[in-house]
């Protein structure tokens, strides 16, 4: 990336921080709601996933030349976006979400591994693109840091007899939430990304 598409992007990021921290003091302060599922943190995660959703299906509507990889990238986000609204799918049955998931992952997993020696091309080029170590970094919050960073009895140790569920609560959905504003950081940056390549080969 030139160093002013960097300082761009470190200035959209810097705005998902912003937000993550936005969104919780409104749950706290504001609303005095203990990050429920209807809480703006909660919300605003949810959203973020279909946006990334959509950007990563859209690409793979408008571009062939990275159709299998945006296929597989869009349906590994719709799958966690499904699992973000399990209270909905709640109402159908409890636990349902995970057949609605594992409906997702069948379908997005379907097409590109019937043409996988292709996949695993457009694969190899999305690592090699300026946009992959922000989605790893994003993936490693969401998955790996904010769920072992949230663990009780870490923050049982912290706050002792003070223990507060909330207070792991919020450090826990704010470090997840932050992965998600990364991803969609790392999602939009890709998205320019194609379309140049696309324009300049085309040209």
């Amino acid at each position: 990336m030139s160093l002013l598409k960097s300082m761009l992007f470190f200035l959209v990021v810097s705005c998902g921080s912003l937000i993550t921290l936005l969104c919780l003091w409104l749950d706290m302060s504001v609303w005095h709601d203990d990050l429920s599922e209807v809480s703006a943190t909660e919300v605003v995660q949810e959203i973020t996933l279909l946006a990334i959703v959509m950007i990563h299906f859209v690409l793979a509507k408008r571009f062939n030349a990275f159709r299998l990889c945006n296929i597989l990238v869009g349906g590994f986000f719709l799958t966690m976006l499904i699992r973000e609204l399990d209270a909905v799918f709640d109402v159908i049955a409890h636990g349902s979400w995970v057949w609605f998931a594992l409906g997702a992952a069948f379908i997005a997993l379907w097409y590109p591994l019937k043409k996988w020696p292709e996949t695993l091309r457009e694969l190899n080029m999305y690592t090699r693109t300026p946009y992959y170590g922000v989605m790893i970094s994003g993936l490693i919050a969401i998955l790996v840091f904010s769920r072992l960073f949230g663990m009780n009895v870490l923050w049982s140790a912290v706050l002792q007899d003070g223990y507060a569920r909330v207070v792991k609560n919020a450090v826990e959905e704010g470090s997840e939430m932050f992965g998600y504003m990364l991803c969609l950081a790392a999602s939009a940056g890709y998205a320019c990304y194609v379309r140049a390549v696309s324009i300049k080969k085309a040209a």
